[in-house]
């Protein structure tokens, strides 16, 4: 059952609501409030396949998680969507959350989709900071791929802080950050 608070950035592309995502957080730390959790990047190597890696919040640490037009070739290794996907890496987030997120009172993630939807990828870390009530989680998701965070993890309406759409004007960025600043400090003021 979800009883952590969520917010939503949507936007065409993972990378431009990760790169937004950054911000937000860097904002929010501005005020205090500590976070935790994960982006996703994308890069294209010499042959044009598209590559993505997990990459640590506040950190240079990464982690690969999928190639475009390969074949399984390892045991950690699995095709979905034409893409492969590094398992472990999934297991390399979790890791990052259990020592990152005890103290945070912002989760982070990004890239949260289709492969959830068949409880694959972070499904099961998901599923458990959702149970967590003291923290607020921000979900970056493809736009395209929003239906299947919501029927996946059947978020609440009375749950969530605030949803961005992008692109979005300066002033929705800022009224969104407001929101989620004011919904971690009224959390503060419970514990």
């Amino acid at each position: 059952m979800t009883t952590a608070r969520w917010a939503l950035v949507s936007a065409e592309s993972n990378t431009e609501s990760a790169a937004l995502a950054l911000l937000i957080v860097e904002r929010l730390k501005a005020f205090g409030i500590r976070s935790a959790g994960f982006t996703q990047q994308k890069h294209t190597d010499e042959e044009g396949k598209k590559h993505y890696e997990l990459v640590r919040l506040h950190s240079e640490e990464k982690s690969p998680l999928a190639c475009e037009g390969a074949a399984a070739k390892e045991a950690n290794e699995e095709l979905f969507c034409s893409m492969v996907f590094h398992n472990n890496s999934f297991a390399k987030v979790q890791k990052w959350i259990e020592e990152d997120g005890g103290e945070a009172e912002l989760l982070l993630f990004c890239g949260i989709g289709k492969l959830e939807a068949f409880d694959k990828g972070h499904c099961q870390l998901v599923e458990r900071v959702l149970e967590r009530q003291d923290t607020l989680i921000l979900f970056c998701v493809r736009a395209s791929h929003l239906s299947y965070l919501m029927e996946r993890f059947e978020l609440p309406e009375d749950k969530m802080v605030d949803a961005l759409e992008l692109p979005a004007p300066p002033e929705a960025v800022n009224a969104f950050v407001e929101n989620l600043k004011a919904s971690c400090y009224a959390q503060r003021e419970k514990a």
